[in-house]
């Protein structure tokens, strides 16, 4: 019953078939999702100071979904170490356990097609101490298999994240660029026309630095809703809008036209993604923070969804 109504969605069981990762644990779970591309500036900085894999130890204990993506080509492509190409893969366990950083993984297909390098099912890595520790009983054909973390940042390419938080720690605002409030980002002098949001810590939260996962989702453009568009679309649409948001300290008002007359804290890059995101903690202010989403362009057209996921008490309110 749950295929089905994802198939609708969809438009087609066939659509199925292909997609992003991030996009199918936050339609199926109501989470935040993200990719974290392991080329990338920022995270081969993270992966040299050892944040990412800090980080990966944090995702899983606060229950966040997993998952990773193999370099790109086509999935009947297996490479010789046994990782098949262009595929996705769960994330089953972050774990460093007598010094060794290891990742549990496993292949969705579930058949004989596993890792076969150091730390795979029957390598000598395994003591009985380790084994005992992990709790490794290798099963042939079940796709699970472990690894290094340092194999995995060869063999591997992203990581997919779906941040599932309990319902009260989700402040959310919708909204729309339209007409006069779709003003582009900071390069146009319309910018500061774009919808604005104050957050502010309440009661005993605002005296003290409270942590915030930001994120921005658009919906589909008016211009496709008029011409007849299903109201769904994935991270895979190329008529997305090229998407991204700043925070910013403005003594609790609209931010001016000039962006460079304010405090910058912290946003994103402008990425064409369905759903972008960002990571902070804010220091207490009592007029709070203002929060700029925006298209790249003036006159793009769309709904969005602003949220911010916080345990602190907070209010969450347009400018």
């Amino acid at each position: 019953m749950l295929e089905k109504a994802y198939a609708k969605l969809h438009g087609s069981y066939e659509a199925l078939e292909g997609g992003l990762v991030q996009d199918a644990l936050v339609d199926l779970t109501g989470g935040a999702g993200e990719e974290i591309d392991m080329r990338s500036a920022q995270a081969q900085i993270d992966l040299a100071s050892g944040r990412l894999w800090s980080q990966l130890l944090r995702f899983k204990d606060e229950g966040f979904l997993l998952g990773a993506g193999s370099p790109s080509g086509s999935d009947v492509h297996v490479s010789s170490s046994g990782i098949v190409q262009g595929h996705a893969y769960s994330l089953l366990q972050v774990r460093e356990v007598d010094g060794h950083k290891l990742v549990q993984i496993r292949n969705p297909w579930a058949n004989e097609v596993e890792w076969n390098g150091p730390w795979s099912d029957s390598s000598p890595e395994w003591t009985d101490r380790m084994k005992h520790k992990l709790k490794h009983v290798p099963q042939s054909k079940d796709g699970i298999f472990w690894m290094s973390w340092q194999d995995f940042q060869i063999h591997f390419r992203s990581i997919y994240v779906c941040r599932v938080y309990p319902p009260e720690m989700r402040y959310s605002v919708h909204s729309q660029w339209r007409g006069y409030s779709a003003g582009g980002c900071q390069d146009y002098e319309s910018w500061h026309q774009n919808p604005q949001f104050r957050l502010r810590a309440n009661g005993s939260d605002a005296s003290m630095p409270i942590h915030v996962f930001i994120t921005l989702t658009q919906g589909v453009s008016f211009s496709r809703t008029a011409a007849g568009f299903r109201n769904y679309q994935s991270s895979h649409d190329s008529m997305m809008f090229y998407i991204g948001m700043r925070i910013l300290r403005t003594r609790g008002r609209r931010a001016a036209y000039n962006i460079y007359l304010h405090e910058s804290v912290g946003g994103t890059d402008y990425v064409n993604s369905r759903e972008i995101s960002c990571e902070m903690v804010l220091d207490p202010d009592p007029k709070g923070y203002t929060i700029v989403p925006t298209t790249i362009h003036p006159g793009e057209e769309a709904p969005f969804v602003l949220s911010v996921f916080t345990k602190a008490s907070i209010i969450l309110e347009a400018l």
